[in-house]
């Protein structure tokens, strides 16, 4: 399949200076896109015609037309104040910026192909409608989205179609997150992706948040230049949240009523190791996963960070109190906490804080470092996949994409220049450092499987404060090679 983008609209970002496309090619970049894709070929005829159309389009066979007929996704339900779906749920306009253009990307391609669009709410973040279903060979749905490390667990049971067969699905196009489709990509299979069509899985990105009035008092570091200067370091980060700490009550003991550098759950460490180029596995000549977690870099690493989130006085962590999240927040709201580690989805929580903040990717490892690494939370992120027991294979395909493209037009720029930039933040700088989060996303399959528990595994030893990496990934080591040759022998199997 190709896609196209008007001649007219595209002049019209080029004006506006659009930070999300590479347009004197002709080239759609999405915001998740650190590498670019292959090239559009831009429409130059009836350009008049083409600026009442989207800027990006699917390119769908003449008059398809499915008759009004039901296409259903499975979706997160509402029992989750967090993670409940905000892509397909829509009704109607609200007022509210996403639901809004949720709403109007959904209208638009059931307009644009006459099909009923319909929301399948279902519990386990996704997983059970789908397993239902594809055991009972009912055919219920079209596609869902699945929280990731169930999503894993569907394809290597086989209940999931692999992508690349359907044959109606560019996955080049510039609305699929080709970071995603790469290193997803297992044995030359792609059984979940993800991309502008959704805004769940970004919800769950990791980052630094860090207050200004904290930064100014202690006279720090303007952190956004360091950034700029690729001096963004784990040892500077560390330095800079050792300088923050106060018995605020003066009780003599280190509690929720005091200050921090750091405010912090155990998933930072794991996004700090990944965020410092650890890799928990890379992929073969064969495209298969080989376990390539424990070296001197990841051990440096870890040192690093839990020389400051094992120190209660500099640091304190809502997970290993056994408080919630709520409670960081309103400490870092309340000016004692000068880095707050948390998820996109916190950032709206942060409209009501009087004192300014910033947004930064978490730390590189050493200036030496090439690139900055995010990655998700495969605890809850969404992931787009198709059921094996799908009926219409071909319309999934082209519904898919026309989503895709819709969502690039009108999803994304709601909730990446009106939500987080105009709503969630307070500086230009921060705007930029979105920029780079979502350019540099990484999908690490080691993390994302849990391999023998080894995705998890670091997150358990911060909660308790262990130090000895080496005997805790000795312990996991071999059951970890033992679920990824698990793993290839079902891809192989069944490829």
């Amino acid at each position: 399949m190709k896609f196209r983008i008007t001649a007219a609209l595209l002049a019209l970002f080029l004006i506006a200076g659009a930070s999300q496309m590479t347009a004197c090619t002709g080239m759609g970049q999405s915001e998740d896109d650190s590498s670019g894709s292959d090239s559009a070929s831009l429409d130059t005829e009836d350009t008049q015609e083409d600026s009442q159309t989207s800027l990006y389009q699917a390119e769908l066979p003449a008059g398809l037309d499915y008759g009004g007929a039901a296409f259903h996704i499975v979706t997160y339900d509402t029992s989750n104040a967090t993670w409940y779906d905000v892509d397909f749920s829509a009704t109607g306009e609200t007022g509210d910026t996403l639901n809004d253009a949720a709403y109007r990307r959904m209208t638009e391609v059931e307009r644009l192909l006459n099909i009923d669009i319909v929301a399948n709410p279902s519990a386990e973040y996704g997983n059970a409608l789908i397993r239902k279903s594809v055991l009972a060979n009912d055919g219920l749905y079209d596609c869902g989205f699945v929280n990731t490390h169930a999503a894993t667990t569907l394809a290597e049971e086989e209940l999931l179609l692999d992508l690349y067969d359907i044959e109606t699905l560019d996955l080049s196009a510039p609305w699929w997150d080709p970071n995603a489709v790469n290193d997803l990509t297992v044995g030359g299979r792609l059984f979940m992706v993800t991309g502008d069509i959704s805004i769940m899985y970004k919800k769950s990105i990791g980052v630094l948040l860090f207050n200004k009035h904290l930064l100014n008092d202690q006279d720090l570091e303007d952190p956004y230049q360091l950034v700029k200067e690729n001096k963004w370091t784990i040892d500077k980060f560390n330095e800079m949240a050792a300088s923050v700490s106060a018995d605020v009550n003066g009780d003599g003991a280190y509690d929720l009523a005091d200050k921090y550098g750091l405010l912090y759950y155990c998933d930072m460490i794991a996004l700090g190791l990944i965020g410092g180029g650890t890799h928990f596995t890379e992929k073969n000549a064969e495209d298969y996963p080989t376990l390539t977690f424990y070296n001197d870099r990841t051990v440096s690493i870890f040192e690093k960070y839990t020389q400051i989130m094992y120190d209660p006085q500099k640091s304190i962590s809502w997970s290993r109190i056994g408080k919630s999240n709520d409670d960081i927040i309103a400490m870092f709201q309340d000016n004692r906490g000068l880095f707050n580690f948390n998820e996109f989805h916190a950032i709206e929580n942060m409209r009501r804080m009087d004192t300014a903040f910033g947004i930064l990717p978490m730390p590189m490892y050493d200036a030496s470092q090439e690139r900055y690494y995010h990655t998700i939370n495969p605890h809850v992120a969404a992931m787009l996949l198709v059921p094996a027991d799908c009926r219409d294979v071909k319309r999934v395909g082209y519904v898919l994409d026309a989503l895709g493209a819709e969502s690039k037009n009108t999803l994304t720029p709601a909730y990446y220049e009106q939500y987080l930039k105009s709503k969630g933040t307070r500086d230009n700088e921060s705007e930029e450092m979105l920029d780079i989060i979502f350019n540099s996303m990484t999908y690490d399959i080691g993390y994302l499987y849990d391999f023998g528990g080894i995705g998890g595994m670091t997150l358990g030893m911060v909660n308790n404060y262990k130090t000895d990496l080496a005997s805790e990934y000795a312990s996991r080591e071999s059951g970890a090679r033992e679920a990824i040759d698990q793993m290839v022998e079902a891809f192989r199997e069944n490829g």
